[in-house]
């Protein structure tokens, strides 16, 4: 039997390393009482149904306390040790008081011990001269993370009975049609988010997907609209572009009606709801480039863990991907933000990163929008990388 030890870490990824590239039987997690509290029923329940791993055994240790430390640890091994086990020390993500034990342990005992570089997904083994390597005389396997395990292993869930319907379009047509309408949404992001909102607020849209309004209506409706779309030229240069690109059909405009109609209903909506076509188009180019990659993503606590402050968080992602172990979080911003409301964009993302990715994951705000050197440097100083579209 092939037996890790591995001091258990609140960051996952650490646990499950090893695991998802060799076969190992049983993992014995040695943590402090609080540490196994919290991660004992996460780590073993994924570390068995995804990892293969017959067992899993967790043993609570005493900060501080050197001696007792070594004392548990060398007791677990010796137990493990009689039956005649593989035995191998895992130091990825531990801490300084268990490593030196463990560097002690493994030097008495020549036992193997390694680490995991997750980032560069790449074992490192130190005592070569050991008679057994995790490299050379375990079995080797491959078992590939997607975005639902990701979460799942740090006891959250993706919410699929949240997601919006054009979140979930995978029709090539509509994937050629919303690059189209973000050409004309990136030429008037200004006036774009107000667009929007007068075509969902203030115009009617039959069965048929028809919008019918009578041309004077229309103009007193822009005029008190907003200040930044309030011309019913600029209304027109909107509808000309989507047209030209067959987003919008059969528009007659003259001066008693104003007539179009939406290609489809993914359209419409996707219209409607303005921040989306961003997200769509960040999320097409990122599936590109990503092993994994989800838009539109709501994120669930299981394991009962909604408590505290996190209750009042807004668990939602605008774009998700995932290459090789590293997640990056997307957050999409189409209008104009003042200082406190990005800041508070800036705090959401990463709030959300930090409790469903850890501290491999990576945060990214895509703004059509400049933002103010202050609120960069304020993302700068949060690990949080800005990109302007």
């Amino acid at each position: 039997m092939v037996v890790n030890f591995e001091f258990l870490s609140m960051e996952p990824m650490n646990n499950v390393i090893t695991c998802l590239h060799y076969k190992v039987d049983k993992v014995v997690f040695f943590g402090y009482e609080q540490m196994v509290r919290e991660m004992r029923e996460i780590t073993g329940d994924f570390l068995i149904s995804h990892c293969g791993v017959s067992e899993t055994e967790f043993i609570v240790l005493p900060e501080g306390d050197f001696s007792k430390i070594r004392d548990g640890i060398r007791a677990a091994m010796n137990q493990e040790n009689v039956q005649g086990n593989e035995l191998y020390f895992d130091i990825t993500g531990g801490d300084s008081l268990i490593l030196v034990a463990f560097g002690q342990i493994s030097r008495e005992y020549g036992t193997s011990m390694h680490l995991f570089d997750v980032v560069k997904d790449q074992l490192i083994e130190f005592n070569e001269q050991s008679p057994h390597l995790m490299s050379r005389d375990v079995e080797k396997k491959e078992k590939k993370l997607n975005l639902d395990l990701m979460i799942e292993m740090r006891g959250g869930k993706i919410n699929y009975r949240l997601q919006k319907r054009i979140k979930q379009e995978n029709d090539p047509e509509f994937r050629k049609d919303s690059d189209a309408m973000f050409d004309v949404a990136k030429a008037e992001w200004e006036v774009w988010n107000p667009f929007s909102e007068f075509l969902r607020t203030k115009l009617t849209t039959d069965h048929n997907l028809n919008v019918f309004c009578k041309t004077d209506r229309l103009k007193k409706e822009l005029a008190s609209f907003s200040s930044k779309l309030n011309r019913i030229s600029q209304f027109d240069e909107i509808v000309d572009a989507l047209a030209e690109r067959g987003i919008l059909l059969d528009v007659l405009r003259n001066e008693a009606i104003y007539r179009f109609r939406f290609k489809s209903r993914a359209i419409k909506d996707c219209i409607w709801e303005s921040g989306s076509i961003l997200e769509m188009n960040v999320y097409g180019r990122e599936k590109l480039i990503s092993d994994d990659c989800r838009v539109g993503v709501h994120l669930d606590w299981g394991y009962g863990m909604h408590e505290g402050s996190w209750e009042d968080v807004l668990n939602e992602i605008d774009v998700l991907t995932l290459k090789g172990n590293i997640m990056t979080f997307i957050s999409c911003k189409t209008g104009r933000m003042d200082s406190h409301q990005t800041l508070h964009a800036l705090y959401e993302l990463d709030t959300v990163s930090k409790r469903f990715g850890g501290e491999y994951s990576r945060k990214v705000l895509v703004s059509a929008q400049p933002l103010n050197s202050s609120n960069l440097a304020r993302a700068a100083e949060m690990g949080i990388e800005i990109r302007s579209e």
